[in-house]
C-alpha cells in the first residue's frame, strides 16, 4: 500500500504546508535518510516517539489520538524535515542535524507532547497508557541508517499512566522507599492523583531553551530541574510538585507559568548533580 500524506492547519500561512506521512513499514523512513544523504548532506538526526494504548493488543491500526498528537507536534520541526506515523509511533527525520540537534528537538517535542496529552480529555481522544522517546544522529551511529533507527528506538525518556491507587504515604517519605515500590506504586499513583506527568528519566543537562531562564544555583536551592519551555510555560521536574513556595519563586524569577512534573528521586538527584 502507498503512503498517505496528511495536511492540517500550520503555524505559517505561506509556503509548503506542514505534512506527515502515514506508513506501514520502515522503508519510507530509510528512504528519507537515503534521499538526504544523496543530496550531499551527511548529517541526519532521528527522533522517535512511541505511544502505547491499552487497546493496542486488540487493534493493529493507528489509533486516532496518535494522528491528532502528531498533527500538533508537526509544526515544531522544520517543513523540510520528514515526519512519519507508523502504527502509533512517530518518526521525525531531521535533515542537516547531528545527535545534539536531535536531543534539542526531542526535548522540545517531548514537553509539547506532555502538555498536549495532559490537557487532552478522554472525550476528545483516547489517552496513551505510556509514551517513550529516543533520538540518534546518523554520523554518531557508525554511519548506518539501520543503526540510527535502532539507536533512536532506545528510550531516553518515559511517561507512564498507571491505574489509580490509593495514596497513603506522605510525600516526604517517598525518597526513603525502595526504588521498586516508588516506581511501581507510590510515584505513578501520586502523579495520576495530581493529574501531572511522572518522569522516570530526566535529560542529562539543562536544555538550551531554559539555560538562561533558571540559574543552576537556584535549581539546586529549590530542588527542581527545568526540562523545557513551550511558549510562556516552563516545565519543571520536582520531587514535590505541590511546593507552592518553590513554584512561586520560579514564577517570580522567570516571569513564566510553571508546569510541574513529578520526578523519581534518584533521577532528580542525578540531574541536579550534573549542574554542579
Amino acid at each position: 500500500m502507498g503512503i498517505e500524506a496528511i495536511d492540517y492547519p500550520a503555524q505559517e500561512t505561506t509556503g509548503t504546508p506542514y505534512t506527515f506521512d502515514t506508513i506501514e513499514t520502515l522503508a519510507p523512513v530509510q528512504a528519507a535518510f537515503e534521499e538526504i544523504l544523496a543530496s550531499g548532506i551527511d548529517q541526519v538526526a532521528l527522533v522517535i516517539i512511541k505511544l502505547h494504548y491499552e487497546q493496542e493488543a486488540r487493534l493493529s491500526q493507528t489509533i486516532p489520538g496518535s494522528a491528532y498528537l502528531l498533527s500538533n507536534l508537526r509544526p515544531m520541526v522544520r517543513k523540510t524535515d520528514r515526519v512519519f506515523l507508523l502504527g502509533n509511533s512517530l518518526y521525525f527525520v531531521l535533515r542537516a542535524s547531528n545527535q545534539q540537534g536531535g536531543s534539542i528537538v526531542q526535548t522540545r517535542l517531548w514537553e509539547a507532547l506532555l502538555w498536549r496529552v495532559h490537557n487532552m480529555t478522554e472525550r476528545e481522544f483516547l489517552h496513551p497508557r505510556s509514551m517513550t522517546t529516543g533520538y540518534s544522529g546518523y554520523q554518531e551511529s557508525n554511519a548506518s541508517i539501520d543503526d540510527s533507527i535502532e539507536a533512536a528506538g532506545i528510550p531516553s525518556l518515559r511517561y507512564d499512566w498507571q491505574s489509580e491507587k490509593t495514596y497513603r504515604k506522605p510525600l516526604r517519605q517517598l525518597q526513603s522507599l525502595p526504588q521498586a515500590i516508588a516506581d511501581d506504586m507510590e510515584l505513578p499513583a501520586l502523579a495520576r492523583k495530581l493529574g501531572i506527568p511522572y518522569l522516570i528519566l530526566l535529560p542529562r543537562k539543562l536544555s538550551a531553551g531554559v539555560q538562561h531562564l533558571v540559574n543552576p544555583s537556584l535549581a539546586q536551592e529549590l530542588g527542581c530541574f527545568p526540562i523545557g519551555r513551550e511558549r510562556n510555560t516552563l516545565t519543571v521536574a520536582m520531587l514535590n510538585p505541590q511546593d507552592n513556595a518553590a513554584l512561586d519563586r520560579l514564577h517570580q524569577e522567570t516571569g513564566l507559568l510553571i508546569f510541574p512534573v513529578l520526578a523519581h528521586p534518584q533521577a532528580l538527584q542525578h540531574a541536579l548533580e550534573q549542574l554542579v
